[in-house]
């Protein structure tokens, strides 16, 4: 691994694609998708009654737009933080890319939801025909039932109200008590044969970046951003992201993580419970 520093932040640039380590201000970067109330307020208690922030964000180094690190934004513009450790990535390297969450819907509602769906007026469709029009963007979802599959036309070609439009299925499921989980595949959970299965359209890079810029934002997990290395640890207290003073506290911050030792782990490892397809770049 060959990692360095420079005026501008840590430089880490001997992983799958470059990472600068730095000190952003809250102010400059665009979350792309909108939080969710119960996940932020958690989010929120937890930060006030352990104030340190464990993890950098990943943003584009050029627009700010956050890929990683939406709810973690939040939480510190609410706990009043002017600055937030971020690593910036080029988010033009193809080596970044952007894939979708399945929803796959369970629970004992599920024929009243199917009735809701059926007003949207679908159409029956193969199985082939699901992923096939969800590329061309004739549908902007599909639901998978065991043997039959259902899918919903597009009603306008604007990608942000394609999500927009599949966001409701998922808002008529939960108001019909239906269970949702994420998935990154279509496989049901064991024992969940009679659940269904949303897809949606996977959005590209320029059309996030153009909706950030708009000022609008698009559900919570419209996107699955895959970033082949990933930066975690070098948790900084919250009261360092709270003054008012950029530049000192850039220095502070870039001192501090210059004394960090980082450890490279290769993809596949796991760094607490949780583990990373990607390779990890732990400061310790």
């Amino acid at each position: 691994m060959e990692a360095h520093s420079s005026l501008k932040g840590y430089s880490i640039a001997g992983g799958r694609i470059r990472i600068l380590i730095t000190l952003r201000k809250t102010s400059d970067l665009r979350p792309h998708e909108e939080t969710v109330a119960e996940d932020l307020k958690k989010l929120v208690n937890a930060l006030r009654e352990n104030p340190v922030l464990r993890h950098p964000i990943i943003a584009d180094r050029i627009t700010g737009t956050v890929l990683d690190g939406t709810h973690r934004l939040a939480a510190v513009k609410q706990l009043k933080c002017n600055f937030i450790p971020s690593a910036l990535v080029d988010y033009n390297d193809p080596q970044i890319t952007i894939e979708r969450w399945f929803r796959q819907f369970s629970g004992s509602n599920l024929q009243n939801l199917e009735k809701d769906l059926m007003q949207l007026d679908p159409r029956k469709v193969s199985l082939d025909e699901c992923e096939d029009g969800l590329s061309k963007r004739r549908w902007y979802a599909t639901i998978e039932k065991p043997k039959s599959y259902l899918a919903f036309p597009v009603r306008s070609p604007d990608p942000y109200q394609m999500v927009q439009d599949s966001h409701r299925i998922e808002v008529t499921a939960r108001k019909q008590g239906a269970r949702i989980t994420y998935q990154d595949n279509k496989d049901l959970e064991t024992g969940d044969s009679e659940s269904l299965v949303m897809s949606t359209i996977k959005l590209e890079k320029k059309e996030i970046v153009e909706t950030v810029k708009k000022g609008k934002l698009f559900p919570p997990k419209s996107t699955r951003h895959l970033v082949p290395s990933r930066p975690l640890g070098g948790g900084v207290p919250i009261d360092w992201l709270q003054g008012s003073d950029f530049s000192e506290a850039q220095s502070r911050y870039q001192e501090f993580i210059q004394s960090r030792k980082v450890k490279r782990l290769p993809e596949g490892s796991r760094v607490g419970s949780r583990r990373y397809l990607e390779e990890v770049f732990l400061f310790e």
